[in-house]
C-alpha cells in the first residue's frame, strides 16, 4: 500500500469530516493534528491532510500535460485560492525557497 493511501486511510479513520482531494494520494505527506477555532483558549484535535506543493506541481505535469507555468497558475486557482471548510488540507511549500 502506498503512503499517501496509507495516510487517507488514517485520515478517514481519525476524521470523516477531513477533505481529502480525489487523484491526489500521490502529493498526500502527512496528517495534521490541530486546530483552532479562532478564539482565544480554543483548540480542537482533528486530523486534516497535509500534501506538497512540489508533488502536487508534478502530478499536473506528469498526469494532465500541463507545463510547470500551467500547473502553478491552476493550482493558486484552483486550490490555493479557495476556501473550502474547516477541514480543508494544508500545501506545505516544500519548494525550498
Amino acid at each position: 500500500m502506498s503512503k499517501g493511501k496509507r495516510i487517507r486511510e488514517v485520515l478517514t479513520s481519525e476524521n470523516p469530516d477531513a477533505i481529502i482531494y480525489d487523484g491526489m494520494d500521490d502529493a498526500l505527506i502527512g496528517v495534521y493534528r490541530g486546530i483552532s477555532d479562532g478564539q482565544v483558549g480554543t483548540y480542537e484535535e482533528e486530523a486534516i491532510a497535509v500534501y506538497s506543493y512540489v508533488k502536487y506541481i508534478e502530478i499536473y505535469i506528469k498526469r494532465d500535460g500541463m507545463s510547470e507555468e500551467e500547473a502553478v497558475e491552476f493550482f493558486d486557482y484552483n486550490v490555493d485560492g479557495v476556501y473550502i471548510g474547516k477541514f480543508q488540507p494544508i500545501v506545505i511549500d516544500d519548494t525550498g525557497v
